[in-house]
């Protein structure tokens, strides 16, 4: 069974390395489509139950989507867009990575396994997919197993890697 929410926002971003026109600061009314996967577990009555309520699935999600909406999203390694957004007091959000579809769709999916792996579990779901749109006719789609991120936050702890973060 399938269950799936979508969200939407809006953010700026560029990316710097591109030989078109992408190099350039430009917007984007990003639309996002959260699915997860699995067998619902039984309700009190002995019955099939939901596999999760959508609630869940939005309180997982929702932070970072307040986060980047109306955010300049920005590689940590972009130091001129960062001084040049600062400067003008607008909204960051900073990224470990380029702010392509494929990693924005890598980004929230990871949030999701490593943020709620435990209730995801609880309700029997198996995987995550995440497929955002960039444009209307453009978007990435990301697919990950709920059990890789059972030891997500001991391994970021070990590896020191601290989650993106938005900044004014």
């Amino acid at each position: 069974m399938i269950a799936a929410k979508r969200f939407r926002w809006e953010a700026a971003h560029r990316l710097p390395w591109h030989e078109g026109d992408c190099r350039f600061i430009h917007g984007h009314s990003y639309r996002m489509m959260v699915e997860v996967e699995g067998e619902p577990t039984e309700d009190t009555h002995g019955g099939t139950s939901m596999l999760i309520d959508f609630k869940h699935v939005k309180q997982m999600v929702e932070p970072l989507v307040e986060d980047m909406d109306h955010a300049t999203l920005v590689a940590d390694y972009d130091t001129e867009l960062k001084e040049a957004v600062s400067k003008i007091e607008s909204k960051i959000y900073e990224l470990d990575v380029d702010s392509t579809a494929e990693n924005l769709a890598e980004h929230f999916a990871d949030h999701i396994g490593e943020s709620g792996w435990e209730v995801l579990r609880k309700h029997g779901v198996e995987t995550i997919r995440v497929k955002l749109w960039e444009t209307e006719t453009c978007y990435a789609e990301v697919e990950k197993d709920v059990m890789e991120y059972a030891e997500a936050p001991k391994r970021r702890e070990e590896s020191g890697r601290a989650p993106a973060h938005a900044s004014a």
